[in-house]
């Protein structure tokens, strides 16, 4: 049996490159011998404290306390750190369930949105939705992924583009006026219950219209909208939204796209 290893051998047995050892050496982890010819050698002992320092690696602990702890040693030093471990675990398990959570979420929306008749007009009640929001003089269409970008930043704790929130924008209703169809006042995300918002949409009766395809035909959309909302002798209460049902964050096909255009109504 062999009483010390070199250091290409200790690296390839823990699958590390010989810096990372160079490095646990300098940080006062390991204490490799030197053999005759100036090489480290490293010695059973060494095996065993890289076998604990990796797996507290993996604990995310810092090579200060992994120091502290391997000089410290004992039976109630480790079951201190087992408690760490346990608790990191059920962390790691509680993120794990919630990613699991919003792809399942983000699976409904995209089995519900892309069946979704388009073209035609539809009334629907709309309870309060809460949303967070980013507000400019007006934003242009291709201008919109960076300012949701800009305001997922903000909200980075709960809000992700590639997630479960429903995202859109409002129109810019002075610009429409003038028949101008791309520009927009907000972005916007809707929230879930119980998290940080910033206002409301409020909530009431709303004529809607899905369309499929590029952004480029809104107008046409719009229009259809407007005068499947006159057709019924109902005049719109606010500015037009535009929900990004099926978007470019899940298709590269812009026919596969689905947004949903809503209109507040007057009672």
């Amino acid at each position: 049996m062999k009483e010390f290893y070199q250091i290409h051998e200790l690296a390839k047995l823990f699958d590390l490159c010989p810096d990372t050892l160079r490095y646990y050496e300098e940080k006062g982890l390991l204490h490799p011998v030197r053999g005759e010819n100036r090489y480290r050698m490293y010695g059973i002992q060494d095996v065993c404290t890289l076998n604990i320092i990796r797996s507290l690696r993996e604990l995310d602990l810092p090579t200060r306390e992994i120091g502290a702890y391997l000089k410290r040693r004992s039976v109630g030093e480790t079951l201190e750190l087992l408690d760490r471990e346990e608790a990191l675990l059920k962390r790691r398990m509680e993120e794990l369930e919630a990613a699991r959570g919003e792809a399942e979420d983000r699976r409904r929306r995209l089995e519900r949105y892309r069946g979704v008749a388009a073209g035609r007009t539809e009334l629907v009640e709309e309870p309060e939705r809460p949303y967070v929001f980013l507000e400019k003089d007006f934003i242009l269409e291709k201008e919109i992924d960076f300012q949701l970008k800009r305001l997922e930043q903000r909200h980075q704790d709960y809000i992700q583009v590639i997630g479960s929130q429903c995202m859109g924008a409002v129109m810019d209703e002075q610009s429409l006026a003038r028949g101008i169809y791309n520009h927009f006042s907000r972005v916007f995300f809707l929230t879930s219950p119980g998290l940080p918002y910033d206002d409301e949409l409020p909530a009431g009766e709303y004529a809607r219209l899905y369309y499929r395809g590029p952004y480029d035909r809104l107008q046409i959309h719009l229009e259809q909208l407007m005068s499947g909302i006159a057709g019924l002798g109902r005049r719109p209460a606010g500015p037009p939204l535009e929900l990004y049902r099926i978007d470019a964050h899940d298709t590269n096909l812009e026919e596969e796209y689905v947004t949903e255009l809503q209109v507040r109504l007057a009672p």
